[in-house]
């Protein structure tokens, strides 16, 4: 009869029996233990450093909620990574932030390989570590996600409740917000020509478009949020995608909704002539990349790493533009 290897961990005054067959695994589980080690004495010391924080201008209004959007960042704390996500938990503290929201590319450059990638711990867990953000995170998957195992970035949603993500597509309803997160590198044609987006090609497209005007048909709330990797139109360096203009723009303008999306890496707010949609783009959780502004359709583009801070009240919502150093760039209003 075969024997599972095991360890006994000395950990906080227990012993921890790990009894499994894979010695991968262990090596994972070891790095888990160190990094829980290490990470309980730096969390008293960045709870203390990030409370003596305020961002100036961020202003907590009664009867409002607030949740936080930003993408483009699992760089395992490096470039500007480390920085965006101290601020983002002093903003979750200083408002009691509900939720955030990610527009994708959630691991550089490939994803992750499995719920067991030290990624998640390098990345996500010892990156945004403030007590604040242990709150729901709404993920959507970007095209470097598609180049690594996009099922355990679903699966990992069992191991950790904080991470939202329960198919590559899905929605959920908050205060009153009818909240829809998109996988959008399906619905771009240029990746079906490269083979270094796994199963991509493997989508049904219709099918997810097929859900999504059954979910705007049926969905009863006035407001409707929804949330993709690939913005319509950016002033960035990739600009906008043409081939979710046609699939998507006049299901937005029928609904007037308001468009999240990452894939630039800046910080833009967005609105063509005459439109009803609003295009946000909140991609600078990592690094930052130039805009151009088009006078035709930007309110606001910013070359800048940071996230956004969103404010829902039954009237409006309160959106501020906040860059790595704990600044509001710009800040504007949305009538519901």
């Amino acid at each position: 009869m075969a024997i599972a290897p095991f360890l006994l961990i000395h950990f906080s005054k227990k012993v921890v029996c790990i009894c499994m067959m894979n010695p991968s695994r262990i090596l994972f589980s070891i790095a888990c233990m160190f990094a829980m080690l290490s990470s309980g004495c730096a969390q008293s010391h960045l709870e203390n450093r990030l409370a003596e924080k305020r961002i100036e201008g961020l202003t907590k209004d009664a009867g409002t909620n607030y949740f936080l959007v930003f993408g483009d960042w699992g760089r395992n704390g490096q470039v500007d990574q480390q920085d965006v996500a101290d601020w983002m938990g002093v903003a979750a503290n200083q408002l009691t932030a509900k939720f955030v929201i990610s527009t994708g590319d959630n691991f550089y450059c490939c994803g992750v390989a499995s719920t067991e990638d030290y990624q998640w711990l390098s990345s996500f867990e010892q990156v945004y570590r403030s007590h604040s953000l242990q709150i729901p995170w709404y993920v959507t998957l970007g095209n470097h996600d598609y180049q690594g195992n996009v099922q355990a970035q679903i699966d990992y949603s069992k191991k950790n409740q904080r991470w939202k993500m329960p198919d590559r597509y899905y929605t959920t309803v908050r205060d009153g917000i009818r909240y829809i997160f998109l996988d959008t590198s399906p619905l771009v044609k240029s990746y079906y020509i490269d083979s270094n987006h796994g199963d991509l090609v493997k989508q049904d497209t219709t099918k997810q478009l097929h859900w999504l005007d059954s979910v705007l048909l049926h969905s009863p709330e006035k407001t409707k949020i929804v949330a993709g990797h690939h913005p319509l139109y950016s002033v960035g360096n990739h600009g906008g995608e043409i081939d979710l203009r046609i699939l998507l723009e006049k299901r937005f303008e029928k609904y007037h909704i308001i468009y999240f999306a990452g894939h630039d890496h800046n910080l833009q707010s967005l609105q063509l002539a005459g439109s009803s949609v609003r295009y946000i783009i909140s991609g600078g959780g990592s690094e930052h990349t130039p805009v151009k502004t088009d006078p035709l359709i930007t309110k606001f583009a910013k070359s800048a790493t940071g996230f956004l801070v969103v404010g829902t009240s039954d009237k409006e919502l309160k959106l501020y533009y906040i860059n790595k150093q704990g600044q509001i760039l710009y800040k504007e209003i949305i009538t519901r």
